[in-house]
């Protein structure tokens, strides 16, 4: 049997979001340190800063550059 190649695309940046707890008390939910139970969580801006690309060899990610073509502009 033919092993296929893996791979995995890492993204990295920043996120703005939203995150919304639920609390039974005012003063825990004043204490930033505090955790509630979760409601939901918004993410409403992406910026990705760079990606890197890893080829899967024996259940471990190792490092290879992704093929470009064309200009860098």
């Amino acid at each position: 049997m033919i092993k296929a190649d893996k791979y995995i695309r890492i993204k990295s940046g920043e996120a703005s979001f939203q995150l919304v707890e639920r609390f039974d008390e005012v003063e825990k939910a004043a204490d930033p340190n505090a955790q509630g139970e979760y409601v939901e969580c918004e993410v409403t801006t992406i910026k990705i800063d760079f990606t890197k690309v890893k080829k899967e060899k024996d259940g471990k990610a190792e490092t290879e550059l992704p093929k470009v073509t064309g200009s860098p502009k």
